[in-house]
């Protein structure tokens, strides 16, 4: 496996204007982001179109956006309308991302705790947006949430070379535990990573090695032909978030440096 970028989402939990935030992740050895792609409102609010732009001046490349899920369950709706209204809005992201020259849209299945299974009706919507990533040439990765039926769902019926997933390591062990056969079997359509621990209870977005997620045991099914952004989607601890944003992403390049060593990576 050759060497991997290394990235952290622009929002880390620090309070900060994004400009701040983004020369931090610069300064602490990332070589990337990925944003989220809305506005940013007070205290120091910024439209999301702005923010390519500053992510570049500050020498980092986008690994991608990730888009809005709390309507996803509509994908998967016997309702026309809600299907119909959820599909332009990823369709006009998609379009964001060709006119900001971001190569890839994350993005959610479902929302919330009693998630829709996945039918038909989920199925074709995801095929429309599929091929309107085909014409613009974006790529897209349904990331693992709730349902990993529904993700697998997709990735069966959808064949495309654009269409993959961001496998979430914390979602992952609230799901699945420490069963990694979905990373194995789909391995080859993996495009992008949220990597983050937590206890087992909850999605707690720490840092690796601060919960029960057996980094050895993931990086054993991890697949050796990635070759996309290790991106940490993580926050500080309590007692983390009393020191200072240079301290916490210092650690956080830490722990990413040592996930990509153990995955036999040269960085």
């Amino acid at each position: 496996m050759s060497a991997l970028a290394l990235g952290i989402f622009s929002w880390y939990g620090f309070v900060l204007p994004f400009q701040d935030r983004i020369a931090l992740i610069q300064e602490a050895g990332f070589t990337g982001t990925s944003l989220w792609w809305e506005d940013e409102e007070e205290p120091f609010p910024l439209p999301k179109e702005k923010m390519p732009s500053l992510v570049r001046e500050q020498g980092l490349r986008i690994d991608n956006i990730h888009v809005p899920c709390c309507e996803a369950n509509h994908f998967w709706s016997e309702d026309k309308d809600l299907r119909q209204e959820i599909i332009k809005k990823h369709k006009e992201w998609l379009e964001d991302c060709a006119r900001f020259n971001v190569p890839l849209l994350v993005m959610h299945l479902c929302d919330g705790e009693d998630a829709p299974a996945p039918n038909p009706h989920g199925l074709e919507s995801l095929e429309k947006i599929v091929r309107r990533a085909e014409e613009l040439g974006v790529n897209i990765a349904i990331e693992n949430t709730r349902r990993m039926d529904s993700v697998v769902a997709v990735l069966e019926h959808i064949s495309s070379p654009v269409l993959g997933f961001c496998f979430d390591s914390s979602h992952h062990r609230l799901t699945d535990k420490e069963d990694f056969r979905f990373l194995r079997t789909f391995g080859h359509r993996l495009k992008a990573t949220h990597l983050s621990d937590n206890d087992g209870l909850a999605d707690r977005h720490w840092l690796p090695g601060h919960g029960v997620i057996d980094w050895s045991k993931l990086s054993q099914a991890f697949p050796q032909a990635y070759e996309g952004f290790l991106t940490l989607e993580a926050y500080p601890t309590p007692e983390e978030a009393k020191g200072s944003p240079q301290a916490f992403l210092k650690l956080a390049y830490e722990r990413i440096n040592n996930f990509a060593r153990i995955i036999h990576c040269t960085v």
